[in-house]
């Protein structure tokens, strides 16, 4: 069987995989090659992944919503190819982000990437407030058809809600009858009989088939059972959180790191600080550890944001977490020898 002939490395979140299934068909519009292959592979900055910068990329490939690898900054990646060019398609590399942290080095600016990086094509956009609205921004620009923005309009509104947490309040943010939280519940659910990187797969080569949320929930029994599941979940982490969570100033910080049992938080966690203390306005979650690392997050609550905002949460995460994200969300990871680091975040957050 021949290997893959095209990599997509993409944020395994629903901003990212939407990203991923608009930029399949793209590159097969741009190969002239409707069964072009292309494997997408989910990454992430915490415990579960792998150090991003250690990961071996394949050629051709794109990276979509998440941190430039350093790979990319080399000369030799572009000339190490395989040796049978006969089954890689002449397509270029890409590197498409929104977020202030994606570069990781000092050096790069959004206006100088391309100067750093002439081998592949590089659209770094830190005002755009998600990848597929950075796609349809900019899809002139990257060459892609304007009928392909629109078949796919309704999914990039959604991830703009999903990613910019543009929901009402923090009641709508917990809807599941909404597409905007089935779609994020779907990219970032944690059922313990659920492969993430086969599920996040799936849900991209559906979407990829239909750009339709309820053609999608129709597509497999698998996923209405998963909103059922964390829907459940959601119920119990409102109770854990309410037992977890300390309140100093107007900062909640739920910490889960002495928490033993296997479990863990992603997705819809992240507001439920906001629905059970609406006062607060930043969260900080430190979730249950796996192999010793736990991952960190710290978000400005979309619904009552301080009134001078000026914390950077993304440069912050990337220097003291290892992480990274935008100014007003963050994520990153710490070992038990770094607890320390959660009241020193706090201590930022007050100052």
């Amino acid at each position: 069987m021949n290997k893959p002939a095209y990599h997509i490395y993409s944020h395994a979140d629903a901003d990212g995989g939407i990203a991923s299934a608009v930029f399949v068909k793209f590159l097969r519009t741009l190969a002239n090659d409707p069964e072009l292959q292309v494997s997408v592979h989910p990454v992430n900055h915490g415990p579960d992944q792998q150090d991003w910068s250690k990961t071996d990329l394949k050629h051709p490939c794109a990276i979509l919503d998440f941190s430039l690898h350093p790979s990319l900054l080399t000369d030799k990646f572009f000339s190490d190819r395989p040796s049978d060019n006969s089954k890689i398609p002449q397509l270029p590399c890409f590197w498409i982000d929104h977020h202030p942290t994606g570069g990781g080095m000092p050096f790069l600016t959004p206006d100088n990437c391309n100067n750093f990086l002439p081998n592949l094509t590089c659209l770094w956009d830190i005002s755009a407030t998600s990848t597929p609205g950075l796609l349809r921004t900019h899809h002139r620009q990257l060459g892609i058809p304007q009928s392909l923005i629109e078949e796919y309009e309704r999914l990039i509104d959604l991830a703009e809600i999903i990613d910019g947490a543009q929901f009402a309040n923090a009641n709508s943010a917990h809807d599941f009858a909404s597409d905007a939280v089935k779609l994020q519940t779907l990219f970032s659910g944690n059922h313990p009989a659920v492969d993430k990187t086969e599920l996040y797969r799936r849900l991209v080569q559906q979407l990829i088939v239909s750009p339709s949320v309820d053609e999608l929930m129709l597509s497999d029994p698998l996923y209405p059972a998963i909103i059922e599941f964390e829907k459940l979940i959601v119920q119990k982490q409102s109770r854990l959180y309410q037992d977890k969570t300390v309140i100093e100033k107007n900062i909640s910080v739920s910490n889960f790191f002495d928490w033993t049992m296997a479990e863990s938080f992603p997705g819809m966690g992240r507001f439920i600080p906001y629905l059970l203390f609406p006062e607060i306005q930043y969260a900080i979650h430190v979730q249950p550890p796996r192999n010793g690392v736990a991952s960190v997050s710290c978000g400005i609550n979309p619904w009552n944001k301080p009134d001078n905002a000026e914390k950077h949460l993304g440069n912050y995460f990337a220097t003291h977490f290892g992480g990274g994200g935008h100014a007003f969300v963050a994520g990153g990871r710490i070992t038990s020898r770094e607890i320390h680091k959660i009241g020193e975040l706090v201590k930022f957050l007050k100052n």
